[in-house]
């Protein structure tokens, strides 16, 4: 035993002293690898790491009474051991830290095992180089949490002893430890897998040739080889012959079993008839036409494992011929082999050796007729193991992969591929490779001096995760594109924070505080759900939730929306709206809400270039609710409801039809169901909302002049509201007059006479002898007096009406 220093043990606790096991403690083994560090250094060999507990958490000490115990039961009896040998210096309980499964809360056992490894400490400077360039929200997660993470980085444990995952692409050589990476499928297909040459040999020219019709199994006709193809056979078997052929697999069709005999006779190989070497059975297209067999796959959805009746499929050949040559290749070592068969299975069996699947095989087949297989002409091909699936599909994932064996390259020993698989992490920060197959999408392959670029639509302009993905998908987005040498994957990261219970509490299964989304959605639609998101709060921040809240958005914004497209609907019902309803306007009220659409318009787009989500919903619930619904509508009633002429009804609803067709695309990416039912419903002719083009600002129709003006109106309408209140006098109680304090105040006749309308008042009048800015006269006479009674009649036969469901139109 020796005594070696770290930073972990504290003389204030304790002995000071403390016994490590390196293989069950991270700062065990740290603190030993660094110890190694030093006596490696010196031409010293290093402390062992032992491994005294099994994968089942036994204990693997032979020779002691313990060995094979579970390590919580052989606790007690190495404290008895101990005991007996005078070693126990003090027994005691405490309490400490200890890693539990967040899961089933099972107690966990650190155990230290063998790994793969990414150097992430090699590349830390670009890391944090990187970081610099990404603009995150919030700003302080670039120097906090993701910043810290990346200085303190360290390498990334690849591997993963699991089923499921991506294999890692290793093989390993247990005869001289050479080590093997494939990169690519055409990687593998480069290796050698087998001890045999393999030659195809399609049948010599025939009555097949002749006839042009399909000829499988069983035969029709007896389609003969003619002189001819025997001829190219025979010219062909005496090449052959120098290749010292051993073996001949054959087709038993006629014409194929003809061209075997001689291949046999010139070479005095055996031959073995194999059925899976027929030609393509076209079920009950044999005897017809070729054509009449692919036309009948060409209407299928899948042509390729659609069967023809009574015949196989085309993906039924890929696999009878490859199970068959990896059957003769399983069998026999060290052979020269040749195939005999068909052009079809041929050139499906080449190319599949080659890698190719059969959707590329049979558009090969198609586009380049004249490098197929000629009769009577033969092929030496690689035998290559292919990771097939049983569709017969090259599937790079297990259990296929794992049956892959080749030849080690420096000692000539099967190698095979290490067991685990990658971190599924390591999938998802590839993704913005991974989606677009590079770099395999390159048509052009790069020489050696050519440097790798990164994907065409690398990198992503925006990503949005929650906060735990600091540690997760945003930063192994930007540890593989940095290992790769290329600079950020991601312009922008929104990191949000987590959504709590009501009472800002994590929430949990076990603690019962989790609300189902898709039961929110049922209750108040997604789009309610969707806005609480984006106004509750900044989207760092996190969300105590509740449901009382989505209610209240439903109720402010989203009806809000709803009842100004209902009042448009239900006054102007066949309204068409016109390209140039948006444009300059008679009445200031008209050309006042086109001003703030612009200017809503100008003030949403900013601040969505700005990824400011919340500032840009923001602005358009103030628009919808304050400006266009609570003022505009509100103003407009009288126009839509009782109008002076046909043309005053027209520009009305002119002009409310545009705001809410342009506010429905405005709003299509934040509320997408109620912004497609309020653009449908005005736009009849047009698809959809979500097929049109973001709106953009006219500054041309910008009055901010005007717009000031609406505000000061609005502020005295306020201010006479407010006397009124304080008076206890109604808003439907008509008074005389309204004093207004005259200070530099140009107001147009039209927009006295919405002070009029809205504070209920016979004359509005300037006074700047005034204490207040606004003074009401409260007295009310009795023809005043008959008008408020009058108002409130009719008011609640209006509240009648519509409790029975009445329309305007109706009587």
């Amino acid at each position: 035993y020796e005594v070696i220093p770290a930073d972990f043990v504290s003389t204030e606790e304790g002995t000071g002293l403390v016994h490590i096991a390196p293989a069950f403690g991270e700062d065990d083994i740290e603190a030993i690898k660094s110890q190694n560090q030093k006596i490696q250094s010196q031409g010293k060999k290093g402390f062992p790491i032992l491994l005294t507990v099994d994968e089942e958490g036994r204990m693997k000490t032979p020779g002691y009474k313990w060995n094979g115990l579970f390590v919580k039961r052989a606790d007690p009896l190495i404290i008895e051991d101990l005991k007996e040998r005078n070693f126990l210096f003090k027994k005691e309980l405490y309490e400490h830290d200890y890693p539990f499964c967040w899961r089933c809360h099972t107690p966990l056992l650190y155990f230290a095992k063998r790994s793969w490894f990414i150097r992430m400490t090699e590349v830390k400077k670009n890391l944090i180089e990187n970081n610099q360039k990404i603009n995150w929200i919030p700003e302080h997660i670039k120097e906090g949490r993701f910043g810290q993470w990346l200085k303190e980085i360290r390498d990334w444990g690849l591997s993963r002893e699991r089923y499921w995952g991506t294999p890692l692409p290793i093989w390993y050589c247990k005869e001289c430890n050479h080590i093997e990476v494939i990169g690519s499928l055409e990687d593998l297909l480069k290796q050698r897998f087998s001890t045999n040459n393999y030659f195809l040999f399609r049948h010599g020219h025939s009555l097949r040739q002749i006839t042009n019709l399909i000829n499988c199994w069983p035969e029709k006709k007896p389609f003969p080889l003619t002189e001819k193809g025997r001829k190219q056979v025979l010219r062909s078997a005496r090449k052959l012959k120098k290749e010292n052929i051993h073996l001949i697999f054959s087709s038993d069709i006629l014409r194929a079993k003809q061209t075997s005999q001689i291949i046999a006779k010139e070479t005095g190989a055996k031959i073995i008839f194999d059925k899976r070497l027929r030609e393509l059975n076209g079920g009950i297209f044999n005897g017809k036409n070729p054509q009449e067999f692919w036309n009948f796959l060409s209407n299928k959805k899948n042509p390729y494992s659609a069967r023809v009746p009574q015949g196989e499929s085309l993906n039924d050949v890929r696999k009878r011929v490859y199970g068959l040559i990896k059957e003769i290749d399983q069998k026999y070592q060290g052979k020269n082999i040749v195939i005999v068969s068909h052009e079809f299975p041929l050139t499906v069996l080449e190319k599949t050796l080659e890698g190719m699947s059969i959707e590329d095989i049979i558009a090969f087949r198609r586009e380049k007729r004249k490098e197929l297989i000629k009769t009577g002409e033969w092929r030496k091909v690689k035998f290559r193991k292919l990771p097939l699936n049983p569709k017969g599909e090259i599937d790079l994932h297990r259990p296929y992969i794992d049956q892959i064996k080749f030849f080690c390259p420096a000692c000539g020993k099967l190698m095979e591929r290490v067991p685990e698989v990658a971190d599924c992490w390591f999938d998802s920060g590839s993704m913005p490779f991974a989606q677009c197959h590079w770099p395999f999408d390159k048509k052009k392959k790069l020489t050696k001096s050519q440097k790798l670029k990164p994907p065409r639509l690398f990198p992503a302009d925006y990503i949005c995760e929650g906060i735990d993905q600091t540690r997760g998908w945003f930063y192994t987005l930007l540890a593989i594109s940095t290992a790769l040498g290329f600079g950020p994957p991601y312009k922008n990261a929104i990191s949000l924070g987590h959504v709590l219970d009501e009472k800002g509490e994590k929430m949990s299964k076990s603690k019962g505080n989790v609300i189902d989304p898709g039961e929110v959605i049922e209750e108040y639609g997604a789009d309610a759900v969707r806005w609480y998101f984006y106004t509750v709060n900044q989207p760092g921040n996190p969300k105590p939730f509740s449901k009382k809240d989505v209610q209240t958005v439903l109720r402010k914004f989203i009806l809000t929306f709803w009842n100004c497209y209902s009042f448009f609907a239900t006054y102007s019902p066949s309204q068409t709206i016109s390209g140039n309803a948006g444009k300059r306007k008679s009445k200031m009220l008209d050309r006042w809400i086109i001003s703030k659409l612009n200017n809503l318009i100008s003030q949403t787009k900013n601040a969505l270039d700005r990824y400011d989500i919340t500032g840009a919903a923001r602005a358009i619930e103030n628009f919808v609710v304050n400006d266009l619904s609570l003022w505009y509508v509100r103003r407009s009633r009288k126009r839509f409801q009782r109008p002076e002429n046909k043309k005053e009804i027209k520009e009305a609803s002119q002009t409310l039809g545009f705001v809410l067709l342009t506010l429905s695309r405005l709003v299509a990416p934040f509320i997408p169901f109620l912004s497609e039912k309020i653009y449908r419903s005005l736009s009849k002719s047009r698809e959809s909302v979500h097929l049109e083009n973001w709106p953009k600002v006219k500054e041309e129709l910008i009055d901010k002049n005007l717009e000031e003006k609406m505000k000061k109106v609005r502020n005295i309408v306020k201010a006479a509201l407010a006397e009124r209140a304080k008076a206890k006098i109604k808003t439907r109680q008509p008074l005389n007059k309204l004093k207004i304090k005259k200070r530099g105040l140009k107001i147009e006749k039209e927009l006295i006479d919405l002070i009029k309308e809205e504070v209920n008042v016979k004359e509005v009048v300037f006074d700047k002898n005034l204490k207040k800015e606004v003074e009401l006269d409260t007295k009310i006479t009795a023809q005043l007096k008959e008008e408020g009674i009058l108002r409130e009649i009719i008011r609640n036969i209006q509240d009648l009406r519509k409790k029975a469901g009445l329309g305007p139109k109706d009587t």
